[in-house]
């Protein structure tokens, strides 16, 4: 890892500006611990921000931001993906904002309550994101919550009748001013909280 962020991949002279996305499963397996420690520790000596994907167990998050942030990690420069569907209620939510991590709702545009990989979890829609969006404002941490629509099949592509990637801006960002959040706050959301995670550190 720290070779492809300070050295660049094989000979490309490209360097990685981002470790991750860290996919992890429930329980974690001991490889998954493995990888989580010598991220922590890539991101100790070069200051690179960390994107994860929990597992899909609402202790998930918690686990894996503790074992990063011993190995020498900074909470404040690592997001953890897909909260929507992982921590499904208020008093959840907040209680992991306090570990101060970046709390990433990522599935804007999709809109169905069954959830395939899961099916004892209800996928939020995206009226329900915005209200969880809005719980994280309401208790200060509007400085924490970062925002994408994940999209890795084609049939979420504008070309084949999904919403696309201008989903946030096009349709999410209307709602969150029609539910009060404000101009500032959307901007921190959309731009200032994206380029802190993303600035080396």
């Amino acid at each position: 890892m720290e070779h492809d962020i300070i050295s660049g991949v094989g000979t490309s002279g490209i360097h990685c500006g981002v470790i991750g996305e860290i996919g992890c499963s429930w329980p974690l397996t001991d490889s998954e611990r493995k990888v989580l420690r010598a991220a922590g520790m890539a991101q100790e000596h070069t200051g690179c921000p960390i994107i994860i994907h929990p597992g899909r167990n609402p202790k998930s998050p918690a686990e894996i931001l503790r074992i990063l942030t011993e190995a020498g990690a900074k909470a404040d420069q690592i997001v953890i993906s897909h909260l929507d569907r992982t921590l499904l209620d208020k008093e959840s939510i907040l209680e992991f904002a306090e570990m101060k991590s970046y709390c990433e709702f990522d599935l804007f545009g999709i809109e169905t309550s069954h959830y395939q990989q899961e099916e004892n979890i209800d996928m939020p829609s995206d009226a329900q994101r915005i209200e969880r969006i809005g719980w994280l404002i309401d208790a200060g941490f509007q400085d924490k919550i970062t925002i994408s629509h994940d999209i890795h099949t084609k049939h979420r592509l504008m070309k084949y009748g999904g919403h696309g990637f201008s989903h946030i801006l096009l349709n999410i960002v209307p709602m969150m001013k029609t539910r009060q959040i404000s101009e500032d706050v959307i901007n921190k959301i959309l731009i200032e909280n994206p380029k802190k995670w993303l600035t080396f550190k």
